[in-house]
């Protein structure tokens, strides 16, 4: 489904609510058509002509951002130039990710990740691992793409990861921010990038910005009280890390925070497990990094 914006802007909608392994995608109209993000699934992007777009921009290399890439067989893809690496070779992608940590962290084999392919929608064209894209090319904090009517300019906004990226059509006042996505349970920050003091940056840029609206990937599209809405989406993961300073009051293990079960407080799946110590993984990088902790022994941590 299009959800338009303006004459040339429109939002790709998912056949259902945007939430993994769905996002919603911006479709910008002009001589040379571009996609932001390949999330929506095969069903939503029937509705733009894939065949006549002329390039797709990736916000970052998650699977429910890149899983429909294939089907725009004539477009030039481009990603981040910090995350080049992780499309040309697998085991970069399984660094980046965090997938490296796999087994020490939940004792499980990592390719476990892929047996819940069955569970996917049937118009999600890819399994949930190794991306099989070939980009074009790369791009940059600040480059700027011309589809013929409006120009959009990339911009880096790392925390989620360090590669990720939001895209501003200043001429619309619209932005689309990607995992900056403002959902009420706050930040995803379980990749081995992820960087509390990166997302407090980007979301800052982001205010700076004043955009008229905000596009994010898994939320309906947002017009108003931004700057409240991005404190708010920040501040979760604020609140988060002084409970996570609150409970090394007492020395806790990465599993005994992870057990506290901050992020996913019913965790489904294996995998919601391993997050959330991945996720705990990066309140405790951030702690260390600013003093607010100690390690008293090897993977016992204590507030000082």
């Amino acid at each position: 489904m299009l959800q338009k914006l303006s004459k040339n802007l429109k939002v790709i909608c998912p056949p259902v609510q945007p939430r993994f392994p769905y996002g919603n995608c911006l479709y910008v109209d002009g001589e040379e058509p571009l996609v932001i993000d390949a999330g929506a699934g095969k069903r939503a992007f029937s509705d733009i002509m894939p065949e006549k777009v002329s390039r797709v921009l990736l916000s970052h290399c998650h699977y429910d951002h890149i899983h429909s890439a294939g089907l725009f067989r004539k477009a030039g893809i481009m990603a981040g130039c910090q995350e080049e690496k992780c499309y040309a070779q697998e085991s970069n992608w399984v660094e980046y990710n965090g997938y490296r940590d796999w087994d020490e962290v939940l004792y499980v084999a990592k390719f476990a990740m892929s047996q819940i392919e069955s569970l996917y929608p049937d118009d999600v064209p890819v399994m949930p691992y190794f991306p099989t894209v070939t980009l074009a090319g790369t791009f940059s904090d600040g480059q700027v793409f011309d589809s013929g009517s409006l120009k959009v300019t990339a911009l880096h906004l790392p925390g989620h990861t360090w590669g990720h990226y939001g895209f501003y059509i200043e001429a619309e006042g619209v932005m689309f921010s990607a995992d900056i996505d403002l959902v009420k349970s706050g930040p995803w920050m379980g990749a081995t990038t992820s960087d509390i003091d990166q997302l407090t940056h980007s979301v800052q840029r982001l205010k700076e910005i004043r955009p008229r609206v905000i596009v994010p990937s898994h939320r309906r599209v947002q017009t108003s009280d931004l700057g409240q809405q991005l404190d708010a989406f920040l501040g979760v993961v604020l609140k988060r890390q002084e409970h996570v300073l609150e409970l090394l009051k007492t020395p806790h293990t990465l599993e005994q925070l992870a057990d506290h079960r901050m992020f996913y407080h019913d965790p489904k799946t294996s995998k919601q497990l391993y997050w959330e110590r991945m996720i705990m993984k990066t309140h405790i990088s951030y702690s260390l990094r600013h003093n607010l902790i100690k390690e008293v022994s090897p993977g016992l941590y204590q507030r000082i």
